[in-house]
């Protein structure tokens, strides 16, 4: 599960941000740590550069690997400075906690290190440049990689089926976004978001279609059912395209994804990565999670996560939004107020807020849109 992360020097946060998933003892019950993360703010405050962070860091991780030795990373700094930008974050795996840090420039890694705690932090190993600085006897097999510029160990190690690391990588694999950490495209799993490729996973995921039509079926868009048609061109690989079915009192009705309605369409790409985080137990990060939904299904799509038992894994969602109607539902633990000043991006969870405006007995959202949190833009 993820503890915490945050960043420094990335993007519009110069001095950077940590975000805490842990919750409070007073209002811990099965876990500490929330499964839920809602980052609210005006627009253009800064609320994506925080998905894209730990998107970025993710993919770095986990995918590094595949550039070539010569492609830059593609990290924007603040002010587009040559200082490097910082990333860190701690998680568990079990009962093991791990902290990750790494410090990076658009053209190479300035230091990697990974820490563990079991009873105390033991160093796992660190690097400066392409050197391996320091690694204890459990992951010597480090020492027998030629480490690159532009690649992470973690990604490295993977790519050379090295054991000492997989859960590590595991983990930031299993973080899936809606957002391309690198230029802002709608991605799935590595790939555009594009209606093909999310019909193939469905073609290929029995369990996961029937998962989304389930959902669809509750979300009452009047869609009983939903039909994978195959279309291939000579010297070409089948693609797939859905059909969604309804029932009328004239009998049934198929009617082609791009005759759907906006939210319809938004829900069968987006539950796809519902299922796969689901089933893993990973991370989903969303960028404006409430465009084309209605308010109602918010607080329902959230409930996935915060009802063990539709999430038996553990697994979390971060997302941004700028409908405030789940502020109550998620109470100040679970969500986050970004600001800029001067065109610097600065957050906090709302229960780091001084003073006592936010109690329990009052409603989050009702202060949020007095404007007394922050947040909002000022017209």
């Amino acid at each position: 599960m993820l503890i915490s992360f945050g960043a420094r020097n990335y993007l519009s946060f110069k001095e950077g941000f940590e975000i805490s998933m842990q919750l409070p003892a007073s209002i811990v019950k099965e876990s500490e740590v929330s499964a839920a993360m809602c980052i609210i703010g005006a627009n253009a405050s800064g609320k994506t550069n925080v998905i894209r962070a730990l998107a970025f860091i993710a993919r770095f991780c986990s995918d590094s690997f595949s550039l070539k030795p010569e492609d830059l990373l593609s990290i924007a700094t603040y002010g587009f400075c040559n200082e490097p930008s910082s990333f860190f974050l701690e998680f568990s795996i079990g009962e093991i906690r791990y902290n990750y840090t790494a410090e990076l420039t658009n053209r190479r890694v300035v230091s990697e290190s990974l820490a563990r705690k079991a009873s105390k932090w033991v160093p796992l190993f660190s690097r400066e440049g392409n050197e391996l600085a320091q690694c204890i006897k459990e992951f010597d097999p480090l020492k027998k990689i030629k480490l690159r510029k532009n690649a992470s160990i973690i990604s490295i190690a993977h790519q050379f089926e090295m054991s000492v690391l997989e859960e590590i990588y595991l983990f930031f694999s299993n973080i899936e976004s809606n957002i391309d950490p690198l230029d802002g495209e709608t991605l799935y799993n590595g790939l555009a978001t594009s209606l093909v490729a999310i019909s193939k996973w469905y073609e290929y995921s029995p369990t996961g279609l029937q998962f989304t039509k389930e959902k669809l079926c509750e979300a009452d868009t009047g869609i009983n059912d939903i039909r994978l048609e195959a279309i291939k061109k000579p010297n070409e690989e089948e693609v797939y395209f859905p059909v969604f079915i309804h029932d009328t009192k004239d009998g049934q009705v198929e009617i082609p994804y791009y005759l759907e309605s906006s939210g319809t369409r938004l829900l069968y790409t987006q539950l796809a990565l519902f299922k796969q985080v689901l089933d893993t137990g990973g991370v989903l990060l969303l960028d404006e999670f409430d465009n084309n939904l209605h308010p109602e299904l918010l607080g329902w799509l959230i409930d996935l996560f915060l009802d063990s038992e539709n999430n038996p894994h553990h697994a979390q969602i971060i997302f941004s939004s700028h409908n405030t109607t789940v502020m109550d539902r998620l109470t100040k633990y679970r969500v986050v107020v970004v600001n800029k000043e001067e065109n610097e991006s600065f957050l906090y969870r709302l229960d780091e807020l001084p003073g006592s405006l936010l109690r329990n007995d009052r409603s989050v959202e009702t202060i949020y849109k007095s404007g007394k949190l922050g947040g909002v833009p000022s017209l």
